[in-house]
């Protein structure tokens, strides 16, 4: 509510004394607030995990998702050992990824190469069926020629 907004019915006008009221504001220089105080996040609500304890030879399959989901963005992108790009490599490897990309791409060439051929048979057939109108059109004009007829 604005100053302007206050209805002077709603005051308690039963003194004449105005009385006087103290605003205190507490203020802090910016910098020593800063040198005093960490405002930096440390945590949103989620504790990393301690893996100190872990047994990679108790390990489960779950267990191995489970962690590396807790670390994914941990991880580095790139490298040659320990990143996304190195587990990429090793389980393409693993399960003969490239190979299955390479018969798919030829697929897709083949394809490609049956559409085009398509697409070529259908401008034949077009071209077949202009010809063939074109015939008809010759015959109808023949047949609308006066005949002659000899003596």
């Amino acid at each position: 509510m604005e100053y302007n907004d206050i209805n002077t019915r709603e005051l308690d006008t039963s003194t004449d004394i105005n009385t006087p009221v103290t605003l205190i504001r507490t203020g802090y220089n910016r910098d020593l607030f800063k040198n005093t105080f960490d405002t930096n996040f440390k945590e949103l609500g989620v504790a990393e995990a301690d893996l100190s304890f872990f047994d990679p030879n108790l390990a489960t399959v779950d267990d191995f998702f489970t962690i590396y989901n807790n670390l994914f963005f941990i991880i580095p992108k790139f490298g040659e050992i320990n990143s996304h790009e190195y587990l990429i490599k090793e389980s393409s490897d693993y399960i003969d990824y490239k190979a299955n990309q390479e018969e798919i791409q030829a697929l897709l060439d083949e394809i490609a190469e049956l559409r085009e051929n398509n697409l070529q048979l259908q401008v034949d057939m077009a071209s077949i069926l202009g010809a063939q109108q074109e015939i008809d059109k010759a015959i109808e004009q023949v047949e609308a020629l006066p005949t002659e007829t000899g003596s």
